[in-house]
């Protein structure tokens, strides 16, 4: 079946998200900022790894390890990442780069757990390593 477009995803408000406020102009002190900023990181980190979920799950339509990076996937994606982030006032110059970053690190994810179960070993449903990962920024908002 072709890949059918998806209806606009609903994005999370201060409610769905458990915020306890209205949104950032309801915030009382920087402690309520601060919650709300952990909250939406944890968030988005459980949205990446649903995310490899489904970029894992898709190994097992590739035909070779060479068809997973698929460049013309990769290249229609980010326009449309472009969009999005425009649509949400955001930087595209800062959004585009972002994903092209986590798009390169689930196909490596991808590639590794498409070997890994062509060599006969159990895939990892979630790998250990973070190859090429960048350390994490110690200051907060």
């Amino acid at each position: 079946m072709p890949d059918q477009p998806l209806p606009t995803a609903p994005i999370p408000t201060p409610e769905t998200l458990g915020l306890g406020t209205a949104g950032p102009d309801a915030c009382r002190d920087l402690g309520d900022v601060r919650r709300a900023i952990d909250r939406i990181d944890e968030t988005i980190v459980g949205l990446l790894g649903l995310r490899l979920g489904y970029v894992l799950a898709a190994a097992r339509f590739k035909p070779d390890a060479a068809s997973i990076p698929a460049p013309e996937r990769v290249a229609a994606m980010l326009p449309e990442r472009r969009r999005w982030a425009e649509r949400h006032g955001l930087n595209p110059d800062f959004v585009v780069p972002l994903f092209s970053q986590i798009i390169q690190w689930f196909i490596q994810q991808q590639v590794a757990h498409w070997t890994r179960a062509r060599a006969g070993a159990q895939p990892d449903a979630r790998p250990d390593a973070l190859p090429d990962a960048p350390p994490a920024p110690s200051s907060r908002a």
